[in-house]
């Protein structure tokens, strides 16, 4: 049996999850069923900076435009928003952008509303903004409030923010959650998962445990599927699963090169 066979029975028997990576040599669409990472192809060839979900739908950072893409069907419908370059984008209930000079601004019907302007974003995530002078939230304006020196952020229910001296989260206050330089930041439901210098972490909300990180590579972004498992991907385009319960019985991360650089992140829509 080929492998593009073999790819096609999992996703019929196990169901899969469409992953969407931003590199350099554009959006990559990645298909993973359970224990097993299938198929990958170009989606759409651009400059890709950063990608988040929107619903089902996919918005694009790029050296020339904020895209917007409907990934359903045999050819993905991309559409230029306007904004101009952007280093960073995000979801939620309205798009943000944020462009290299920091300029943060939200889609509205009528175009892009500036917010005003951040040092160095890095990343948003719902409300939040990740920057060299910390965390700000993204309301009529922008607050600033919190941190130092933040490199990424989650902003759902429980929000985090990773920083150059630790991990925190967001209560009444800021909490430290890890003493240690934190670049990547990710949770779902009473899930998370921290990269640090010291190893990659994770929590199921009864406290933080160090985990066995699945390369030495360093890893520029963690997410979930739909089935429970975890994904992760590096900066050179090595893509990884943990499923939540492997098919064949094995424990561990499942790992695919998919010969990419300037890898940023991935983003998984709503499917």
């Amino acid at each position: 049996m080929g492998e593009l066979e073999e790819d096609r029975i999992y996703a019929d028997t196990l169901g899969k999850t469409d992953v969407y990576v931003a590199a350099g040599l554009g959006v990559v669409e990645v298909s993973v069923s359970n224990d097993r990472i299938g198929q990958f192809n170009l989606h759409h060839r651009c400059t890709a900076r950063d990608i988040a979900a929107h619903g089902t739908d996919l918005l694009v950072a790029t050296d020339e435009d904020v895209l917007a893409i409907d990934p359903a069907g045999d050819e993905p419908t991309v559409e230029s928003l306007d904004f101009g370059p952007a280093v960073a984008v995000g979801g939620g209930d309205a798009p943000l952008a944020a462009a290299p000079d920091g300029t943060v601004a939200r889609a509205t019907d009528e175009g892009w509303t500036e917010l005003g302007t951040v040092p160095e974003p890095r990343a948003i995530d719902g409300p939040l903004v990740a920057t060299a002078d910390g965390v700000f939230r993204a309301d009529e304006g922008l607050e600033h409030v919190g941190l130092d020196d933040a490199r990424d952020v989650v902003g759902g229910p429980t929000p985090y923010a990773g920083t150059t001296d630790g991990l925190y989260r967001l209560g009444p206050g800021w909490t430290r959650e890890l003493d240690a330089d934190t670049s990547v930041v990710a949770a779902a439901d009473s899930r998370a998962h921290a990269v640090t210098v010291d190893g990659l972490f994770e929590t199921a909300g009864e406290g933080w445990r160090e985990r066995e990180a699945p390369t030495d590579e360093p890893i520029v972004d963690v997410g979930y599927i739909a089935d429970g498992g975890v994904v992760a991907i590096t900066e050179t385009g090595r893509f990884f699963v943990d499923p939540a319960a492997a098919k064949d019985g094995a424990s561990g991360w499942r790992s695919r090169a998919l010969g990419l650089d300037e890898t940023a992140g991935f983003a998984i829509p709503e499917q």
